[in-house]
């Protein structure tokens, strides 16, 4: 079993298996034990910073019209299709195409 801090990987860019940027690590999803956490899967997107402040700024009747397109959700990547031996440099096993949205 590997330890990470998480800290160290939050806002990381992230590139898939082909070298292609995806967006910035927003959320890690885990399930908790009694003892642990266990990793399920990856958060990315590349509007985060966009929705956070929009969030803090913006009334609801913006917000709507700032809706997003399929093409702009989230990436959810599960725990093992991504690669953190390097956490600052984070990076997926498989190309952008094969991921699933949130």
């Amino acid at each position: 079993m590997r330890r990470v801090e998480l800290r160290e990987m939050l806002g990381s860019k992230v590139f898939d298996s082909e070298g292609k940027p995806i967006g910035h690590l927003e959320e890690i999803e885990a399930d908790r034990g009694d003892d642990y956490c266990v990793v399920t899967s990856y958060i990315i997107e590349h509007r985060g910073l966009l929705d956070r402040v929009s969030t803090w700024t913006l009334s609801a009747s913006l917000q709507s019209r700032l809706a997003r397109r399929a093409s702009s959700q989230p990436y959810r990547v599960a725990w093992d299709q991504m690669d953190i031996s390097d956490p600052r440099h984070p990076r997926t096993l498989v190309p952008k195409e094969l991921l699933r949205r949130a």
